[in-house]
């Protein structure tokens, strides 16, 4: 199934949803990403017009390209906070519940155990977004008798 194209997640965005510069190749690659994970949620796959290979319906076809976008979104977003905060190492320390104090090489591991949790970011953070969860509820391709998630 196509989930979707790189001008429906690029037409679905704001301006700076996507980093500038980035190209299409490089988009297309996080869709892919994207849609392996969001098809791990998926109960009941949508009925495909046999010529596209893509949702006959075109209400249902437009919110699987609003999850999918949604999620390229969010992973976009968790690459630029890595880099902002000085690489995933770091990124890992502050998600283990750490703390990096500036001015001074000073690093303070955390514990993921005992629940005191830190920012959730890098590998920690949700790998599907609340708004695509919902969009693919409004897809009917979610729910039913257990959470999908």
């Amino acid at each position: 199934m196509i989930w979707a194209t790189v001008a429906e997640v690029r037409g679905y965005l704001d301006a700076g949803d996507i980093p500038a510069g980035t190209e299409d190749s490089a988009v297309q690659r996080m869709i892919d990403r994207c849609a392996r994970t969001l098809g791990a949620k998926v109960l009941r796959w949508p009925v495909l017009d046999e010529e596209t290979d893509r949702a006959a319906d075109e209400e249902q076809r437009g919110h699987i390209v609003a999850a999918v976008a949604e999620t390229v979104k969010a992973r976009f977003e968790a690459q630029q906070l890595a880099q902002q905060l000085g690489g995933e190492g770091l990124t890992e320390v502050i998600a283990a519940g750490g703390s990096v104090t500036a001015g001074k090489l000073s690093v303070s591991g955390g514990s993921k155990s005992g629940g005191s949790g830190g920012a959730k970011i890098g590998r920690s953070a949700d790998r599907v977004p609340v708004e695509a969860i919902e969009a693919l509820l409004a897809a009917n391709l979610l729910g039913g008798g257990v959470p999908s998630w």
